[in-house]
């Protein structure tokens, strides 16, 4: 070979060719020695400058940790942790994006506003309710935060609610269009209807033989088996596997000191909050309140007095709408009415009905919730392991009855309909939780008979493979098993019938003039009128499928709608445009609402602008790493 190598190497054509060949791997070996100096962790750049994969891992991982809290310690699927990661990166991108917006334009934030805002938290004050270091600290640290990275985000957001304080600043809800959005919203109207329910409809005598045979050959859909398909199922699923693996007490010791915090349970309070426009007003309803109405009569007393009555269910400090009345809820004694306390928003009046006290929970308390999180980590490692072993297995050719008990797989034979029931109306027998079985039901009836398995990705870091043996077609019942079905289905099909031309001829006679109740009345039917309504409160009484259309018909324009029970027919005897200056306290909410749906587009767009000037790059290995 090298002689022949040296031979052709007399060939000046041949020679040109080895020359770039070597320049080729030259570059090659250059270029990536070259690529090599400057990576970095940097999971992102804007601006050119770098954010680290550091960073954002951190606010992933109390993302998740918060996600474990809420749904009983359940770790979230693969799908719903890239989620968290791109959420997480986009939160550091937009924070990168605003600090060098703030240093182009020389914004900064004055160390005595980061400390006010730090001493303003209630979450670091003391038992005499003012701002105490072991508290700062402790809470930093259940969080795994250092007080310096807390600062530099208190710092950041200072800066960056200056800018956006600038740039909404002029944002609000054009007067013409709040006002028109308020009438649309605040628009009463009134209905009568008169109802014809098939419970109380004649239901004809049976038919004769002849009759309900026919009927049952001319709707076969009604009384058909549904299409099936008979499949082998096998089925790699952490949540079928995590059962059966064993637990140290050591190992759920091990991780309840690992993460603790993450067991720390938040003081909340529930609280009823009425909020009124001044002291006086705040101080008669605090004195009805102590005289012993209830939360009903004081809602009721609240709206008399243009105040506002709202109830704050299981309630963080944070959650409250005023730092003052935070830190008064949270000191209060459960079930007093407190004295007015005077906000930002308003005075203040408050009831505490629940009170839940913070701190570690022991471990006693989460000892099966810390278990169950291992065994799916330990189940989710099996899978990770056997998954090479069942793609080779099933490319040799291994039909998937006969794949080994090594694999951990759950196996099933099954003739499953679309909608994953059996032929007797009952679920089959498909391993695995609700989302898997939907997904492999779905592939079964997606896969033609005879193709061979492969090992399909599913919900939950589940792995799945089928194999569809045959396609059963429907088939028309035998009659006689079906016989009472189909009594039964001819008789409310007359029944509709016979109340659709019941209600047809109702309508037609208030379309010729008579009024609905002269109509009704003639047909043996009672009218009810509603109470009025607007489109986001429907009367009580009035059939959902009426109170959609009421709002699109004319004054005294019937119309016939179908429910469940029967036919409605209706008509509007009343339209109530609402007065300017009626309802200050919706309209202004409307403003509100505008306005702040305003604003929030003007920030997405200034997000936007920033994303484009500054060059964002990703580094989509990196972040795949961390969501996986």
């Amino acid at each position: 070979m090298l002689s022949m190598i040296r031979q052709l190497l007399d060939n000046w054509i041949v020679r040109a060719f080895f020359v770039v060949l070597i320049g080729v791997f030259v570059f090659w070996g250059v270029s990536s020695v070259v690529m090599g100096i400057g990576a970095s962790d940097a999971i992102a750049t804007v601006g050119g400058q770098p954010i680290k994969i550091e960073a954002v891992n951190a606010a992933y991982q109390r993302t998740l940790n918060a996600y474990a809290t809420q749904n009983s310690g359940r770790e979230p699927s693969k799908g719903e942790r890239r989620l968290f990661a791109d959420q997480a990166l986009g939160t550091a991108i937009d924070r990168a994006a605003m600090e060098l917006e703030a240093r182009r334009m020389g914004v900064v934030a004055p160390p005595a506003a980061i400390r006010q805002q730090v001493f303003a938290i209630p979450a670091f004050h003391g038992p005499d309710g003012k701002f105490d270091k072991a508290t700062f600290n402790a809470v930093l640290a259940n969080h795994n935060l250092t007080p310096a990275a807390f600062m530099a985000e208190i710092a950041s957001g200072l800066k960056t609610s200056q800018i956006i304080d600038a740039v909404t600043a002029g944002v609000s809800a054009p007067a013409p269009l709040v006002d028109q959005i308020f009438a649309y919203a605040a628009q009463e109207r009134t209905v009568q209807f008169a109802q014809l329910p098939f419970a109380a409809a004649n239901p004809p005598p049976a038919p004769a033989e002849t009759v309900l045979r026919r009927y049952w050959r001319d709707h076969p859909g009604r009384f058909s088996t549904p299409a099936l398909r008979d499949a082998d199922v096998v089925v790699l699923s952490p949540a079928l596997i995590a059962r059966g693996e064993a637990v140290s007490q050591a190992e759920i010791a091990a991780q309840y000191q690992q993460e603790k915090a993450k067991f720390a349970q938040t003081p909340t309070r529930t609280v009823e909050i009425i909020t009124a426009e001044d002291a006086k007003n705040a101080a008669a309803l605090a004195k009805a309140w102590k005289g012993g109405a209830d939360w009903a009569a004081m809602q009721k007393a609240a709206a008399a007095a243009t105040a506002t009555a709202i109830v704050m269910t299981d309630a963080k400090p944070s959650d409250l709408p005023s730092a003052t009345l935070a830190k008064a809820a949270f000191a209060a004694t459960p079930g007093e009415v407190s004295a007015p306390v005077k906000g930002a928003l308003g005075t203040y009046v408050f009831k505490v009905t629940k009170a839940v006290a913070g701190g570690d929970k022991p471990l006693s308390a989460v000892a099966d919730q810390i278990r169950a999180e291992i065994q799916l980590r330990k189940a989710r490692n099996v899978v990770d392991n056997t998954l090479s072993h069942l793609q080779d297995a099933l490319a040799g050719s291994t039909a998937l009855g006969k794949l080994p008990a090594s694999l951990h797989l759950a196996k099933a034979r099954v003739s499953v309909d679309r909608e994953g029931m059996t032929v007797d109306g009952k679920p089959a027998g498909i391993p695995g939780p609700a989302a898997l079985r939907q997904a492999i039901v779905k592939a079964i009836f997606a896969t033609a008979p005879g193709n061979t398995p492969q090992a399909v990705s599913g919900p939950g870091d589940s792995y799945y493979a089928i194999a569809v043996h045959r396609i059963i077609k429907p088939a028309l019942k035998p009659y006689d098993k079906v016989k009472a079905d189909v009594l039964a289905d001819w008789t409310g099909a007359q029944v509709e019938r016979q109340e659709e031309v019941a209600a047809a001829k109702l309508l037609t006679a208030v379309k010729g003039g008579k009024t609905l109740a002269a109509a009704a009345s003639a047909a043996g039917l009672t009218v009810t009128t509603s109470a009025p309504m607007t489109r986001a409160k429907p009367a009580k009484g009035v059939p959902p499928q009426l109170a959609q259309v009421a709002f699109s018909l004319k004054k005294g324009a019937p119309t016939m709608v179908q429910t469940q029970e029967g036919f409605v027919v209706g008509v509007v005897s009343d339209i109530a445009e609402p007065k300017p200056g009626s309802d200050a306290a919706f309209h202004q909410r409307v403003a509100d609402s505008l306005g702040q749906s305003m604003q929030e587009d003007v920030l997405q767009t200034y997000a936007a602008a920033l994303r484009q000037r500054d060059h964002v790059k990703i580094n989509t290995k990196l972040l795949n790493q961390i969501s996986n």
